[in-house]
């Protein structure tokens, strides 16, 4: 049996953006939803949030979570760097695993190594000193370090994980993550398929959305879809 799960980057509030994505899932055959983070709407940086971001914080999840459950299918997140490591609420795979139509998913939030004073920032140590449960996708806020994932806008600077790409080299199955908003694309490390999904935020933010694809004999296949082009790439995991 064929499984397909919708992938959705970096949200931040951008609402119509994440209307234009649901109401283009609500025509697509999906068995379930992964979200990268970043629910928070507002910046806030080398502080912790006061009573009244923790009160914009909830209602962007809540809000976030409603247009998403329109779809009537289950839903896996992590928090992003700018989501404290506290936030709570149903779906949240952080640290632990769920199971979206018989796929195993483990989950991974904020963002290393960088630390820029976001509410949820690790060291590559960190990320190591955890226990991943077994899966099938690992969902990670963090793309993996020099690759087409990680790569800024600004020089061609890497911004992601060293831990995560061990991560990723040592699992046999998919990887998907957002935070480095303008590289959504795909890449293979080793058995690992990994696909950043593109951010819904700004900067760089657009209507645009992934797909990861499991077929009954075990072979992956992720996508991406500009919804404003209407672009579509696909990659199929090498054997």
């Amino acid at each position: 049996m064929d499984t397909t799960l919708a992938v959705i980057g970096d949200p931040h509030g951008a609402w119509d953006s994440l209307a234009r994505v649901v109401a283009h899932l609500r025509g697509q055959r999906i068995d379930g939803v992964l979200i990268v983070g970043d629910f928070f709407s507002r910046l806030v940086m080398g502080r912790s949030l006061n009573e009244d971001d923790q009160r914009q914080l909830d209602r962007d999840l809540d809000r976030t979570l409603r247009a998403v459950g329109v779809l009537g299918v289950p839903c896996a997140w992590v928090p992003g760097n700018h989501d404290p490591p506290t936030v709570q609420g149903p779906g949240n795979v952080d640290g632990r695993s769920g199971a979206i139509a018989g796929l195993r998913i483990a989950g991974i939030g904020g963002a290393g190594p960088n630390h820029f004073g976001f509410p949820y920032e690790w060291d590559e140590v960190d990320i190591r000193a955890r226990s991943l449960p077994p899966c099938d996708i690992i969902l990670s806020h963090t793309p993996p370090v020099d690759t087409p994932l990680d790569e800024t806008a600004w020089g061609g600077h890497h911004a992601g994980s060293v831990a995560i790409r061990e991560l990723a080299r040592a699992h046999d199955g998919v990887l998907v993550c957002g935070h480095i908003h303008e590289a959504a694309d795909s890449v293979q490390i080793d058995r690992c398929l990994c696909l950043n999904a593109g951010a819904l935020g700004e900067p760089f933010g657009k209507a645009q959305v992934g797909y990861v694809r499991c077929s009954g004999d075990s072979s992956w296949r992720v996508e991406h879809q500009d919804l404003e082009t209407g672009k579509l790439r696909s990659w199929a995991r090498r054997t």
